[in-house]
């Protein structure tokens, strides 16, 4: 049975559920492989590590920003938690490129807006959707072998944080809305869904400005796989899934972007 969402039982739960679930390491600690020269080389050809480290980065200045705005001990180290894991993500990506010789720019981070609590909705937002098609996007290179196994293990565990991250963003988005009074619930309903198509409107108008040098193009161009498009949204599906069954059945799952894929699905 789910707790009730908006209690302190749910905040207690989905905030020590996060916290007792964090993994301590450090991204020079990982295995790192040895790789191929021509393994490497196809990874250079990917035009997404300075977006990809920027954005990392980002994330990390957000969200610490914003857990010293929030008042509740707890929330407050929960959200600052992830800030540190994000920021790691950053870490694990730059120690990646710089062991493989792979190059990148560190890109300018601009100002924070000011409403840094819907700064953290909308970035929340953005995890549950990219999170949905990383899922799938790995399992595919599990099985597909065009790259070595000891790799996807070392990326593994930014995976399975951010599987962390949106069953926490999902009840703690449940929480701040139904811990208020009329009418700030349906207030709160409508600046969610608000960040949802926000987040999704970057995420294209990034796809429209790289272009043809997009990641999405260049990873169907080189990987050659063989899924059409309703397969993949399935993968990603049976992959989100799976993902999100380990924890604690309590909690609540992130529901939005899988109905809205499963949707998609259907008229393909």
């Amino acid at each position: 049975m789910k707790v009730q969402p908006g209690t302190k039982e749910h905040k207690e739960l989905f905030c020590r559920e996060f916290i007792d679930t964090h993994q301590p390491f450090r991204p020079e600690e990982l295995h790192w492989p040895v790789l191929e020269v021509e393994t490497i080389e196809k990874l250079k050809n990917f035009p997404i590590w300075d977006y990809a480290v920027f954005t990392e980065s980002r994330v990390f200045h957000k969200l610490s920003a914003y857990a010293k705005q929030v008042g509740d001990p707890l929330l407050q180290e929960a959200i600052a938690l992830q800030a540190y894991e994000e920021g790691r993500h950053a870490d694990i990506l730059r120690c990646f490129l710089q062991k493989y010789d792979i190059p990148f720019k560190e890109l300018d981070q601009p100002p924070l807006d000011a409403d840094l609590e819907h700064t953290f909705m909308q970035t929340g937002a953005g995890e549950c959707i990219d999170s949905f098609f990383a899922f799938g996007f790995i399992q595919i290179s599990k099985t597909s072998q065009n790259y070595p196994l000891d790799l996807i293990k070392v990326m593994e565990p930014i995976v399975q944080e951010e599987a962390r991250h949106i069953m926490f963003i999902q009840n703690w988005l449940l929480y701040m809305r139904h811990s208020q009074k009329f009418p700030h619930p349906q207030i709160h309903w409508v600046k969610t869904m608000l960040a949802f198509a926000l987040a999704g409107w970057s995420r294209l108008m990034d796809l429209k400005k790289m272009g043809s040098a997009s990641f999405t193009l260049q990873a169907t161009k080189l990987e050659k796989s063989s899924l059409k498009p309703k397969e993949f949204i399935n993968l990603c599906l049976q992959e989100n899934k799976k993902r999100l069954e380990e924890f604690d059945p309590r909690l609540y799952r992130p529901k939005l972007i899988p109905r809205m894929m499963s949707q998609v699905q259907f008229f393909l």
